[in-house]
């Protein structure tokens, strides 16, 4: 029998339509933004008359200046993904106006961080729920789905960063899909979009990258503690460091936060989410894994304290996860803690833990507070859960000695570094109290804040 050809229309209109790229000169989308009807019209014969964009009075000028001064200070060293210079440009968009109140929203979570107000200002930052709000209020305005930007990949990712502070998981998680959509629908995610001959703006290109590793990192962290699935893979070049950039020791400190995440990929990812899966790792992958971890972050003499704080508790929760792994596929030994494949392990990293506390001021670990209050939780309660299957009269011959000492340090730690105040500190101290058999102290005095000379021993 004869197969008839297929038959319909052809010409260009069928043809392949060309991929999207973003605009090669801009943070923000090239579209205009949405005047919004006003609700107020008396008439209902003919539509309400639009009405313009118009900022909050309470986002002064003032407190602008001082959030960002903030962030730039203590946040930017993590995640340095703003252009100062952009988002000072006047008259000030709506995507500006959102993003800055977004940024603001996290600030306002760590007032700790702030630097004084001026005397002759008094004025106060508004409440995290008001700046959220104001920040949705903006988008309200700018079309996001159809014209995306940086600058709208970027107030996403502080919506993220400010509902996972306050302990609103869903919130959390959509933000932080809504930004890498975003990334994704621009194609920031793909090397190509930077190799073309039209990314001709260098600032545009260098944050877009960074903007990138931000949420390749971010979304690792969060599919870890909220057993996520994820989406970015490794497909990008690492940021170049210009050495005679303001810049470049920051670069070089999040080249080094990179290198943390970037074993941990989708086939590791998804042995966490489901352990007892027939896609089991093996023991050489895991051991692998603890040995990079073990002998990475070989110098931090030249990163800022900041830094050095998230980078040191960073490895350290991740060789917790990776023991947690570890133990479920039942491939730790009885050998003493200083085997990353021993059963033990977590009395050396939560020892390492308290050691970096003694090494570091308390400003340190102000910038990353509740991200790395979790992460000592987490080590706080693997050491909690080691000692509970230990019996309280064995524990001197076969656990190190001065573990219990490093888990009551560990809680120090968890309600003095981080305000104390956090639901995970309630957790720690009733893990601590039940396997030790006694009252923990929650309160007791923070360790002395010691100098960094040994800091390259941890």
């Amino acid at each position: 029998l004869a197969v008839p050809k297929k038959t319909g229309p052809k010409g260009p209109r069928y043809a392949r339509r060309p991929r999207p790229r973003p605009p090669s000169t801009a943070f923000s989308s090239t579209s205009p933004e949405i005047n919004i009807p006003s609700i107020n019209s008396s008439s209902t014969a003919s539509p309400p008359c639009p009405k313009m964009f118009i900022e909050s009075p309470r986002m002064t000028d003032a407190v602008i200046r001082w959030c960002l001064d903030a962030y730039f200070k203590h946040k930017y060293p993590l995640t340095p993904i703003l252009h100062r210079p952009y988002l000072e440009q006047t008259p000030r968009s709506t995507e500006q106006y959102g993003l800055i109140t977004a940024c603001c929203a996290v600030i306002a979570l760590s007032p700790e961080i702030l630097p004084p107000c001026p005397i002759e200002d008094n004025f106060t930052i508004p409440s995290t729920d008001f700046l959220i709000a104001e920040t949705l209020r903006a988008r309200e305005y700018c079309n996001l789905i159809e014209h995306p930007s940086l600058m709208h990949i970027q107030t996403s990712f502080f919506l993220h960063a400010a509902f996972f502070s306050m302990n609103k998981d869903n919130s959390a998680w959509y933000y932080l899909q809504e930004a890498i959509t975003m990334l994704q629908t621009l194609r920031l995610h793909e090397e190509t979009t930077y190799t073309d001959d039209d990314a001709s703006d260098h600032v545009f290109v260098k944050y877009a990258q960074r903007m990138f590793w931000v949420l390749f990192i971010t979304e690792r962290a969060y599919a870890l503690q909220r057993n996520r699935p994820i989406r970015l893979q490794d497909t990008l070049k690492l940021p170049d460091v210009d050495p005679t950039s303001s810049d470049a020791e920051i670069l070089r400190g999040f080249l080094d936060l990179i290198s943390l995440f970037r074993p941990f990929g989708q086939d590791f990812i998804s042995q966490w989410n489901s352990p007892t899966s027939s896609t089991s790792a093996g023991f050489a992958n895991l051991f692998r894994l603890q040995y990079l971890l073990k002998h990475s972050l070989p110098n931090l003499s030249n990163h800022s304290q900041v830094q050095q704080a998230d980078l040191l508790i960073s490895r350290q929760w991740l060789k917790i996860i990776v023991w947690k792994l570890c133990a479920s596929k039942r491939v730790l030994s009885t050998a003493n803690s200083e085997d990353v494949m021993s059963l033990h392990y977590p009395a050396s990293i939560a020892r390492d833990i308290v050691m970096v506390s003694q090494l570091l001021p308390t400003q340190a670990f102000e910038a990353n507070g509740i991200g790395d209050c979790e992460k000592v939780f987490d080590v706080g309660c693997s050491l909690a859960d080691l000692l509970s299957l230990v019996p309280l009269e064995y524990q001197g011959s076969t656990i190190d000695v001065g573990v219990i000492d490093t888990l009551m340090e560990t809680v120090k730690i968890g309600g003095t570094r981080f305000g104390g105040s956090y639901r995970h500190l309630d957790i720690l101290v009733g893990k601590a109290s039940g396997c030790l058999l006694m009252n923990v102290d929650r309160s007791l005095p923070p360790p002395d804040d010691g100098n960094q000379d040994n800091m390259e021993e941890i």
